[in-house]
């Protein structure tokens, strides 16, 4: 017959059952759970600390957006002042070298028609006799034509 079944064993076999549960409930209760309990505790502090420490750096980070947000939108209306600025003065140097260009421009227009005029003159002056003469001419032969 089997030893497990034998029922006179049953008592001793229960004894020892119940002795090392015991046993491993002591060990579990003294060396075990409190380390456990420690590492749990260590764990809990540890994540509070690092969710502190996001709570600090999100924070900081949104002054610093804020910040840099508040830096970025001065630097665009100072450079837009700056471009606005160096609009109104190059198109008043533009103005003025157009005034400039337009006064030389009128000159030597000016010096061109005079002596464009001045050749006309010279060159009426000059043939002025021929075409006399050759209206003359052309006259002659004509009044000739209508005589012969």
């Amino acid at each position: 017959m089997l030893p497990q079944l034998d029922s006179s064993t049953y008592v001793s076999q229960l004894f020892w059952l119940f002795v090392s549960i015991a046993i491993l409930v002591v060990s579990l209760r003294r060396r075990f759970i409190p380390r456990i309990n420690g590492i749990l505790s260590k764990r809990e502090k540890l994540i509070e600390s690092g969710n502190k420490e996001v709570k600090v750096l999100n924070t900081e980070a949104e002054k610093l957006e804020n910040t840099l947000r508040s830096l970025r939108e001065a630097e665009v209306k100072k450079s837009s002042e700056i471009i606005q600025v160096a609009i109104k003065n190059s198109e008043k140097t533009l103005s003025e070298q157009l005034g400039i260009a337009k006064a030389e421009n009128d000159e030597i227009m000016s010096g061109t028609r005079k002596k464009l005029n001045n050749d006309i003159n010279s060159l009426e002056s000059d043939f002025k006799p021929q075409i006399d003469a050759t209206a003359q001419t052309i006259f002659e032969k004509m009044f000739v034509q209508d005589k012969v």
